[in-house]
Order: C-alpha cells, then structure tokens, then sequence
C-alpha cells in the first residue's frame, strides 16, 4: 500500500535507467568496487522496461499461468452496500484515480449489477489517494483457498548469511492478475455521485484469496529458483548471493523470469548489490539477522509515564506482555520432544529476555 524508498543499511546510489524527460530512479549500493557496481548499473538499463512506474506499463501476466476465480459458498446471495458519502474534494481525487485505473485497463464500467460494494479511499505517505473497495461482503461468500503459504522465519533464514541481496517490491502487483472472466461481474463498485459504477478486470486489494493467487503465480515464475537464489514472500522479493561474484548472474537469471512471463516490479522498493537490508520486518545481513531498527522507533521514542493514570496504563501494557511471554516459552518448552535442545534453549532463552 505504501511507497517507502527501501529500507537498507548501505549507502546508496540514485541511478536513472530513463531519459530526463521521464526519470526512473533506481538505487545500487555504494559500497560495491566499481566493477561491480558498473556492471549492476548495465544490467538495470537492459531490463529497465521491467520497471514499472505508472499503471499503463503493466499489461499483466498471462492467464494461461495464472487468473484469479470467484466461487461463491452455497447459502450466499448477491449482496448491494447500500451508498456512502464522501466530501467534494475527495471525490475529485477518486474521478482521476478512476480515470488513470480506466485508461490502464484495470477497469470497465458496470451495468446491470448484482453484487456491488463501495469504495474506500485511502491516503498513501506520499499523499496520493488510492481506490480501494470495500470486498468485505463478497469475502464473507467466498471459500478460502488453502493453498500453502511460505513461511517467513525459514525464508528470513534462507536469506541471512550471504555476501550481496538485492530487494525488489511488485509494482501493484495484485493488479497484473486478471480476474476469471465468468467472474468480473460480481466485482462491481460504486463511486460517488456521477462518477459511476465500475468493476475490476484485474484483481484488486483487500479481496479474499488475492495474496495466496499472487503467491501461487510467483511461485509458478520463480519455482526452481526459489530457495537456492530467489526468496519470495508475495510481492516481496529477494535476490540473494553467498559470493558477490556470482550477484551479477542470479540477477540475470531473475530478470530473464521477469522478461519471460511480463512480471513489473516497483522501481521506487528496488535495492540491488547490498549487504543488508529490511525483509519481512528484519535486518537480514550476511552475520546474520536483528529486529528492523524503524519497527521499535515508536517504543524507543515514547515518552515517560507523566501522570498516576499514564504510569498505571504503561504497567498493564508491560503485565499483559509479561503473561504473553511466559505463555509463549510454556508453548516452546512443550515442542521440546519435536525439536533439538538447543532450539528449544535458544527460543526459551530469548522469550524470557
């Protein structure tokens, strides 16, 4: 949802891969020796078309490997959100999303509906306004999919211990999904006012099934790569290389996926030739791996207790933590005859401190 810059302890280098009309910033880290980093630079400008910076450049993957279906549970009907009211200025902001989502091809128009949600306009960091819509009733008459997630402390361990990463972010990644044709209709929205009513073509935010669809195609682009060279967790990528002589071919091998099946990613999340960086909320660098800095800022910079009421609210924040804790290394203790002792030590050990 966000357009954070990538979060890397590296000093990086801003590097363009468009013309001056129309700038494509990219970032390589500075520590690499020259060679190196010139060699990262020319492999960026051969696949800079895979850096998407606006919706019209991703025209989606195919859906003979992938596309996103709709069943409904027996029992459900479909179901109208009554309108909502939004105020004059933001419904300027939503007609030109609308118009940028039209012009992309994300979206069509809507006639004759049966299911029909609202829109839920959210603000990005940037201060741009995102559309997003309000599922909740489709959600609630869709199966879940139980396709298997990846799980993120082995992909957080599959990435620490190697010389170079590089971290990449799909560039609205949901959205270079289509939705099974037999199922566009049910996917209709309603805007405010006279800007109509619409329905996605791509798959959208904040639908049920979205991130395991997304996860399954990923899977599907990167399948023998994932684990040796590539860790993936939905549109988060890591490119990873136990020698820095080896980064530049992973990279190639990377792109040429990429290339192959019309994959975009966010050329404002990429971080390439570093030696650390934030994946799945932790510094992952070749030592190993520590808590991300920026997830304990707001701790670190609350302010002390002031008054009797602020002092008894920070001890029952602290008490529910302490129950928490004890909890959690009750639990791991009770793994002790499924894991190695000094697993169980080490889980037990940092759960009490």
């Amino acid at each position: 949802m966000e357009d954070d810059y990538p979060e890397v302890q590296d000093p990086l280098l801003e590097i363009n891969v468009g013309t001056e009309a129309e700038l494509r910033p990219l970032f390589v880290s500075q520590l690499l020796n020259s060679e190196l980093k010139a060699e990262i630079i020319g492999l960026l400008h051969e696949y800079k078309d895979y850096f998407a910076p606006d919706y019209h450049e991703m025209p989606g993957l195919l859906r003979s490997l992938v596309e996103h279906e709709l069943k409904i549970k027996e029992g459900f009907k479909p179901f109208q959100q009554p309108p909502r009211r939004f105020s004059t200025d933001v419904q300027l902001e939503v007609k030109e999303e609308i118009e940028r989502l039209l012009k992309a091809g994300f979206i069509r128009t809507a006639r004759y509906v049966e299911w029909l949600a609202n829109i839920i306009p959210v603000l990005k960091k940037t201060g741009a306004l995102r559309v997003c819509t309000d599922y909740r009733s489709l959600n609630l008459a869709t199966p879940k999919d139980e396709y298997p997630m990846p799980m993120a402390d082995l992909l957080v361990d599959g990435t620490v211990k190697h010389e170079l990463l590089s971290f990449m972010d799909g560039y609205a990644g949901y959205n270079q999904i289509f939705i099974a044709e037999n199922d566009i209709h049910k996917m209709a929205f309603r805007c405010p006012r006279a800007i109509g009513t619409y329905e996605w073509v791509v798959m959208p935010f904040g639908l049920k099934n979205a991130g395991t669809t997304y996860q399954r195609a990923m899977n599907l682009i990167f399948h023998d790569l994932i684990g040796r060279t590539v860790e993936i967790y939905i549109d988060d990528v890591v490119v990873k290389s136990p020698s820095k002589a080896d980064h530049v071919g992973h990279l190639h091998q990377a792109f040429d996926r990429m290339r192959m099946h019309g994959l975009k990613m966010n050329p404002k999340k990429y971080a390439f030739g570093v030696t650390a960086g934030n994946f799945l909320g932790f510094l992952v660098h070749q030592r190993g791996i520590e808590v991300d800095k920026n997830k304990a800022k707001a701790i670190m910079a609350a302010p002390p207790p002031r008054t009797k009421k602020e002092l008894q609210s920070f001890l029952s924040k602290v008490n529910f933590l302490r129950r928490f804790i004890s909890n959690l290394a009750g639990k791991i203790r009770s793994l002790t005859p499924l894991l190695k002792s000094k697993d169980v030590e080490r889980f037990v050990w940092a759960a009490e401190h």
